[in-house]
């Protein structure tokens, strides 16, 4: 068989098939992305529905765009997703944000799961981590291969940009195509994490994709934010900034920046000492 990061795309499509067939039953940590999206699509191909049960967890920190996307996947390709709560907020570990915060996160998600799945008699439990998942910083891999959580579209070899190329086929809309993380990333490491904090960068940043700015981060800055968007979204952005610094004041923010940078993933990881 060729090498994971040899084979073509209906190799790649063969491989996770044959391989989801050996789960027999299957429980899938549903985020609202496009990758846990087409995990959960293949299995329903290569299992069938009955045998599929996708699983949305509810945390203080999703955002209004992760329920949008769930509520996009579960009636756009009729998939019923279960969903139960978290609150991550009573941990006074997780308030604090640390630098582990994804590993303790995922340790309550994939635990939670776990319960679930011994309900229904399921033994396997698998996300949607791909390929390009495995090069970034993403501490939350360790909490994975502590619970034995299976990673089905990284081991077929599918880079979230294959999964791109399969979802536009299907027909979803490029909103929906774009990666999205947990509300708790747009704080520094050490910062202690307040429900109405979290709550108007959600909504300021809710606001920016409703108007159609995306990908966007909305990251927070003692009394302000700095928001961060690719350089395309800079004039749609300027268009708006009297709505947005209004909406910006309204939720406390004294200030709003743009970083000229662009949007960057783990922007946090790179300020030592944080």
């Amino acid at each position: 068989m060729k090498p994971v990061n040899r084979r073509s795309i209906p190799d790649k499509i063969t491989f996770l098939h044959e391989q989801l067939k050996r789960y027999n039953r299957l429980l899938v940590a549903f985020s609202g992305g496009k990758d846990s999206f087409f995990l959960a699509w293949a299995a329903r191909e290569a299992l069938g529905a009955a045998n599929v049960f996708p699983y949305f967890v509810r945390t203080p920190f999703t955002h209004h765009a992760a329920r949008q996307r769930v509520d996009y996947f579960s009636k756009m390709f009729a998939l019923p997703i279960q969903e139960i709560s978290i609150d991550f907020l009573k941990d006074s570990r997780l308030r604090r944000n640390p630098r582990q915060r994804c590993f303790y996160c995922k340790i309550k998600i994939f635990s939670a799961l776990k319960k679930e799945a011994r309900k229904l008699g399921i033994k396997i439990i698998a996300d949607g981590t791909t390929v390009s998942d495995l090069n970034e910083h993403r501490p939350g891999r360790r909490a994975l291969e502590k619970l034995a959580i299976h990673s089905p579209l990284s081991d077929a070899g599918f880079s979230s940009a294959d999964i791109v190329s399969q979802l536009k086929k299907k027909g979803v809309a490029a909103y929906f195509l774009t990666s999205s993380t947990c509300l708790a990333t747009r704080f520094p490491y050490n910062f202690s994490l307040q429900p109405q904090l979290i709550e108007a960068i959600d909504r300021v940043e809710f606001y920016l994709i409703q108007s159609g700015i995306y990908p966007v981060r909305v990251r927070y800055l003692t009394a302000g934010v700095r928001i961060e968007t690719s350089p395309a979204n800079f004039s749609r952005l300027i268009a708006r900034k009297d709505e947005l610094i209004g909406l910006c004041r309204q939720e406390g923010f004294s200030f709003i920046t743009l970083d000229l940078a662009g949007i960057k993933s783990g922007c946090w990881d790179e300020l030592p000492g944080l």
